[in-house]
């Protein structure tokens, strides 16, 4: 199996499996586990190009274009330009290996890798962006919009109920709380949560007479 190492195809296939894998794990959270498996395709790469004394510098252009890709996604910035820069750039690399080291099989892969990159990375980033915008459902900034019951509000003690649990809370709400009335949490400071009352009561008073 050493042998396949000695092909400068075999080299582009890996540098192209460690750029799929980075980009990956720059856009969705794999614990890691792209972001490993993309180093060790590198590395891979690099013990074949030095073990076989092959021309290596073309390869710049596809690292820099995993660079570009990775910049993108994670300013959450899309640029039509910059996205063919990258992928010419890419391009340019893979097929200048293939020619450094007179391997057609190089540009071959150069080409379809490109195209799959390519048209791969627009994908990518939006569902980067999707998962960016779904509101947090771990730690305090889970609580926000979730909806508690007054346990205590006396004095200085304030305390709600939520999922079984008791919080202190603070409110800007100018309406007098009550122990069982329904409250929404709209904030936290430290292991503050602030709420807002679900539904406003109207003051109470005197009860109207009968009109005369």
């Amino acid at each position: 199996m050493d042998w396949l190492f000695d092909e400068p195809a075999v080299v582009l296939v890996l540098v192209a499996i460690a750029a799929i894998l980075l980009v990956i794990e720059v856009a969705l959270p794999t614990l890691g586990i792209a972001g490993t498996l993309g180093f060790a395709a590198a590395t891979g790469a690099v013990v074949a190009v030095l073990r076989d004394d092959m021309t290596w510098w073309p390869l710049v252009g596809p690292a820099a274009a995993v660079l570009v890709w990775a910049v993108l996604i994670a300013a959450r910035t899309s640029s039509p330009v910059t996205e063919v820069v990258a992928a010419a750039s890419f391009a340019l690399g893979g097929v200048g290996f293939g020619l450094a080291n007179d391997d057609v099989a190089s540009i071959v892969v150069a080409v379809i890798t490109t195209a799959v990159l390519a048209l791969g990375f627009p994908r990518a980033q939006r569902a980067a962006n999707r998962l960016l915008d779904r509101p947090s459902v771990v730690g305090m900034e889970g609580l926000v919009g979730r909806a508690a019951t007054v346990d205590r509000w006396q004095g200085d003690v304030h305390v709600v109920l939520l999922d079984g649990s008791r919080w202190n809370a603070e409110t800007d709400a100018t309406v007098e709380l009550r122990a069982g009335d329904e409250v929404e949490v709209v904030g936290f400071h430290g292991s503050t949560v602030a709420i807002r009352p679900a539904v406003v009561r109207p003051p109470a008073g005197p009860p109207l007479s009968p009109a005369s």
